[in-house]
C-alpha cells in the first residue's frame, strides 16, 4: 500500500498462515504500531491434512508479515495464536516484522484427562514435526479440542469388541444349560418311543455399559440362531452337539466415533447326567469370529476414516452341578457353575489415512463362577399340555483379570501405546425367567429371559426355542 500505516491501540492485524506462506502487508511509507494485537489463524484450516502420513510442518517457519520502506515504529502489544501448543513470536528490524511459529512448552499429555488420552498423547509427541497426526494436534485450538482428538485417535474400540465377544459367550452356555434342564430329559423312554431330540433356538440380546472415568460408554446388541441334537447314551445320561451363528454389534459413545461388529460361527458338544435329585452337566464350544471395525474421526477441522477386518477365535468349557428340592408347591434348585473362556484375536493394520492404527495379537483368559437358586412349578393344562415356569437368581464372580486393554501404534510410525476399554464387572447379578410348554409328547416350545446386571455393564437377552423328539 502507498503512504503510511497506523495500527492504533485496540486494532488487530489478522494474519493467516500455512506451512509455506502467510499474509503480509507491504507499506511504501512508515508503519506505526502502537500496541496493536496480531491474531494468527490457519489458512483454510488444511482440512486434507490427515489424507497423507507426512506434511510440511508449520513449526520453524518464519514469515515477513509487515514490511515498510520508511521504517517500523513501535511494536505489537500481543500475539494471539489461538492454539494450545503453538506460539507466534515476533522479531523486529528497521523496516520489517518477522513472525516465527514455534512449539510452546506444554506437552500434549498436559491436556489429557484420562489414561487413554495420556497414552495416545505421549505416543503422538514422539512422532515429531512433519507427521500429519502430530501436526493436527499442534493446531488444536485449546486443551478440550486436543482431548477430543486423543479420544478418537486412541482406538479404544479394538479392546472393547474383544471384551464384548467374551461377554457374549454366555449366550451359548445359557442355551445349552436351558436344554439340559428340560423336565424328563433323562428319563428312559417308554417302549416303542424314541429318545433322540433336536432343538432350535432363536436368540437376541441387548446391553449398555456406562463406562468409567477412563473409558467410553457403549451399547451392544446380538442376534443369532442355534441348533442342536442329543440323545440318551446310557441310563440318565444325555449327549449332544450344537452349532449356530450370531451377529454382534458394538457402538462406543463419548465422542469416540467408532463401532464394531462380528459375525460368529459356533460348534459345541454337551453332556448331562441326572441321578435322583442331582444333575451334573458340562459342555465345550469353539467359535470363529470375523470382526469388522470402523472409526470415523472428526476433530477440529480435520477428518479421517479407518476400517479393518480381522479374525478371532474363542473356546470355552463349562460345567454345572444342581440339586433339586421338591417343596410343594415349588421346586427349588440350588446350583453352582464354572466357565473358562479363552479368546485369541489376530494382529491387524487399519486401512485409511494418517491416523490408521496397527495392533498386536490379543489373547485373554477368563474364569467365571456362578452360584444361585432356581425356583419352578408345573401347571397341567390338560392331559397332554403341561406348562413349566421357572425363575433364576444368582451371583456371577469373575475369578480372572477383569481389565480390557490392547497394545496399539500408529501404522505409519511411532511408539506402541496401551489403550484400555471399560473393564469387565468383577461381580454381577444373574436373573432369568423361563416358560416351557409341552405341546404334546414329542414337541415343546420355550420362551426365556436372561439378564446379567453388573455395576457398569447391564445385558438382557431373550430366546425362543422349539424341541422335537424323534
Amino acid at each position: 500500500m502507498a503512504g503510511n500505516l497506523n495500527l492504533a491501540p485496540g486494532s488487530t492485524y489478522a494474519v493467516e498462515f500455512s506451512p509455506t506462506a502467510s499474509d503480509r502487508i507491504v507499506v511504501g511509507g512508515t508503519a506505526t504500531v502502537s500496541g496493536a494485537n496480531m491474531a494468527l489463524s490457519l489458512e483454510n484450516d488444511n482440512v486434507a491434512l490427515l489424507s497423507s502420513n507426512q506434511t510440511r510442518s508449520v513449526l520453524g517457519q518464519q514469515f515477513n508479515v509487515l514490511q515498510a520502506a520508511g521504517g517500523i515504529q513501535g511494536q505489537f502489544g500481543s500475539v494471539t495464536d489461538n492454539y494450545a501448543f503453538l506460539d507466534g513470536n515476533l522479531a523486529y528490524t528497521g523496516t520489517g516484522v518477522t513472525l516465527a511459529l514455534e512449539r510452546n512448552g506444554d506437552s500434549f499429555a498436559s491436556a489429557a484427562q484420562t489414561s487413554n488420552q495420556r497414552s495416545v498423547a505421549q505416543a503422538i509427541e514422539q512422532l515429531s514435526a512433519g507427521n500429519s497426526v502430530y501436526e493436527s494436534i499442534i493446531l488444536s485450538q485449546d486443551a478440550a479440542s486436543a482431548r477430543r482428538a486423543f479420544t478418537q485417535l486412541s482406538g479404544e474400540v479394538h479392546p472393547a469388541i474383544a471384551t464384548q465377544l467374551i461377554n457374549d459367550s454366555r449366550q451359548l452356555r445359557d442355551a445349552v444349560g436351558d436344554r439340559l434342564r428340560v423336565e424328563g430329559l433323562y428319563d428312559q423312554p417308554a417302549a416303542g418311543s424314541e429318545d433322540n431330540s433336536v432343538w432350535v433356538k432363536a436368540l437376541g440380546a441387548w446391553g449398555k455399559n456406562s463406562g468409567s472415568s477412563d473409558s467410553a460408554s457403549s451399547t451392544s446388541s446380538l442376534g443369532g440362531l442355534l441348533a442342536g441334537v442329543d440323545g440318551l447314551i446310557s441310563e440318565h445320561t444325555r449327549l449332544g452337539a450344537m452349532a449356530g451363528y450370531s451377529d454382534t454389534s458394538l457402538s462406543l459413545g463419548d465422542d469416540t466415533h467408532s463401532r464394531a461388529s462380528a459375525d460368529s460361527y459356533h460348534l459345541g458338544a454337551y453332556i448331562g447326567h441326572e441321578q435322583g435329585a442331582l444333575r451334573l452337566t458340562a459342555g465345550a464350544s469353539h467359535s470363529w469370529h470375523r470382526i469388522d471395525v470402523k472409526r470415523d474421526l472428526q476433530f477440529g477441522a480435520f477428518s479421517d476414516r479407518q476400517k479393518v477386518k480381522r479374525d478371532a477365535q474363542s473356546s470355552q468349557v463349562f460345567t454345572e452341578a444342581a440339586y433339586r428340592l421338591n417343596l410343594q408347591p415349588l421346586a427349588l434348585e440350588p446350583f453352582a457353575n464354572l466357565a473358562y473362556v479363552h479368546f485369541d484375536s489376530d494382529s491387524f493394520t487399519e486401512k485409511g489415512g494418517a491416523t490408521a492404527l496397527k495392533g498386536s495379537d490379543d489373547t485373554r483368559d477368563t474364569v467365571l463362577s456362578t452360584l444361585g437358586m432356581r425356583a419352578g412349578n408345573r401347571f397341567n393344562l390338560n392331559d397332554t399340555q403341561k406348562l413349566d415356569v421357572s425363575a433364576t437368581l444368582g451371583w456371577q464372580h469373575n475369578l480372572s483379570d477383569t481389565s480390557s486393554e490392547q497394545h496399539l501404534a500408529f501404522a505409519s510410525a511411532g511408539d506402541i501405546f496401551n489403550v484400555q476399554s471399560v473393564s469387565m464387572d468383577r461381580d454381577a447379578a444373574v436373573v432369568g425367567a423361563r416358560a416351557s410348554l409341552a405341546l404334546g409328547k414329542d414337541a415343546r416350545i420355550n420362551l426365556d429371559y436372561n439378564g446379567l446386571l453388573g455395576a457398569r455393564d447391564k445385558t438382557h437377552g431373550v430366546g425362543l426355542s422349539l424341541d422335537w423328539q424323534f
